[in-house]
């Protein structure tokens, strides 16, 4: 007999979905509440539009998970502006409450400089990719970013790369505009440049505009293209250092960015409040450390993007250990301030704890991701690599709620009443049903 227990996961997305279908399948009843509309995070606002057949393969994956009689997705409600942890568990009633709200904040770019910028001159990749994904949406009424020629990019991992080829796009484009000529950024991706300028009767010198720049602290073969494990021989490190030149050198010859590595920025020029340029000091590797060196060089630009990592949101009332949620037991994610509250996803695992998963990870994604590009298979990889750090948590979290009590079938049904009536305020029926008619509304003309 299915045992009366009330658990709230925070967060939809891949970890969220996982911890929800896991509990429900044990016989919980879970309510998965969203920020968003729809659970799908980063797969959807992180990932490039390009990369469809990624999206609908990781997007059906979590559709799988949440459809399920003992999970209610309640959507545009969120943490810390809708409601607080102690309300969940002292208001609502619920016994557990799991943190799997992701990592949204973009790292603050410190440069000397930052601070006197005060437009979109100088932007952070979430907020840049979530417009660029939406944008066309016909009822999109976010934030609009300019994408001027030049634009320098601070990073060097698969979003830095995303981000350079946005600028590229949206630059490329806008020349083909210029003389009549529409396309579609898919194909665009597909073909690259200079393939798609020829199959117009153009050649890349009829289109040409300033490539983006990425710099890159350290060398291109150290950039975090393709998995690696910490205990990697030397044969294995030499081989992902060559596939690191290789992906950078084939993704700068199709979409014509550059990637400028031993640089770091130095200070940010700026003119009535915009960015004008950037001084870059040159660097060198020592033992594995960056160490700057006297070399100065400026690149002017007006765009200046940040894409060097994104980290959980300073939520109130939430305790922080550095960038992460202050947690007493990294097995488990239990939450030092209160009891009864988790966190797991990218509120909690850092690079070792994904790291360590991406061996198994590698060979299911080769097998389950037939036919997409070696681009998407390199962030498939990724995920699969996240979803698997979430694993051991799942299974901690599973043996916890079998030892809780069930709950008195009155708070059970108050929950039902509370998710009810936010259910009524946006005419939520059910899962699929509500997923399917706001996607459609994006397509509306």
């Amino acid at each position: 007999m299915t045992k009366s227990t009330l658990i709230a996961v925070i967060g939809g997305a891949c970890a969220g979905s996982e911890f929800a279908s896991k509990l429900a399948e044990a016989g919980h009843h879970v309510v998965v509440f969203e920020q968003n509309e729809l659970p799908y995070g980063k797969i959807e606002d992180g990932l490039p539009r390009w990369h469809q057949k990624l999206q609908r393969r990781e997007m059906g994956l979590i559709d799988d998970r949440l459809n399920h009689e003992r999970i209610t997705f309640v959507p545009c409600h969120k943490l810390g502006t809708d409601f607080d942890l102690s309300e969940l568990r002292e208001q609502w009633g619920f016994q557990l409450v799991v943190l799997a709200n992701g990592a949204w904040r973009d790292r603050t770019l410190k440069i000397p400089g930052s601070e006197a910028i005060k437009d979109r001159s100088l932007v952070e990749q979430n907020p840049f990719v979530y417009w660029f994904n939406h944008y066309p949406d016909s009822n999109y009424a976010g934030e609009v970013f300019n994408v001027p020629e030049g634009a320098v990019i601070f990073g060097g991992g698969l979003a830095s790369i995303d981000v350079a080829k946005i600028c590229q796009f949206e630059n490329f484009l806008r020349k083909l505009r210029e003389r009549g000529i529409d396309e579609n950024v898919v194909q665009l991706e597909h073909y690259g440049l200079e393939k798609t300028a020829i199959k117009h009767g153009l050649s890349m010198e009829d289109l040409s505009f300033e490539p983006a720049t990425i710099v890159y602290r350290r060398q291109i073969e150290d950039m975090p293209l393709v998995p690696l494990n910490d205990d990697a021989d030397e044969v294995r490190l030499e081989k992902a250092k060559r596939t690191r030149e290789k992906i950078v050198a084939n993704a700068c010859g199709r979409y014509g960015f550059r990637v400028m590595p031993l640089h770091k920025p130095e200070e940010i020029e700026h003119e009535n409040g915009s960015v004008t340029g950037v001084v870059l000091r040159k660097t060198r590797i020592e033992q594995g450390r960056v160490i700057g060196c006297e070399e100065l060089t400026r690149l002017n630009t007006s765009l200046i993007i940040s894409s060097v990592g994104s980290i959980p949101e300073n939520l109130p009332g939430l305790p922080m250990n550095g960038e992460l949620y202050d947690t007493t037991d990294a097995t488990t994610g239990r939450l030092s301030k209160y009891d009864g509250i988790y966190c797991a996803g990218n509120a909690i695992t850092g690079k070792g704890n994904i790291k360590a998963s991406l061996k198994s990870a590698q060979s299911l994604a080769r097998i389950s991701l037939a036919g997409l590009s070696e681009d998407a298979i390199q962030r498939a990889e990724l995920l699969e690599s996240q979803q698997s750090a979430v694993r051991p948590f799942v299974e901690e979290l599973l043996s916890y709620a079998e030892n809780l009590s069930s709950v008195d079938a009155s708070i059970r049904e108050q929950v039902m009443q509370r998710t009810a009536a936010l259910h009524g305020k946006i005419n939520y029926t059910t899962y699929l049903q509500w997923c399917g008619q706001v996607l459609a509304k994006r397509t509306q003309g």
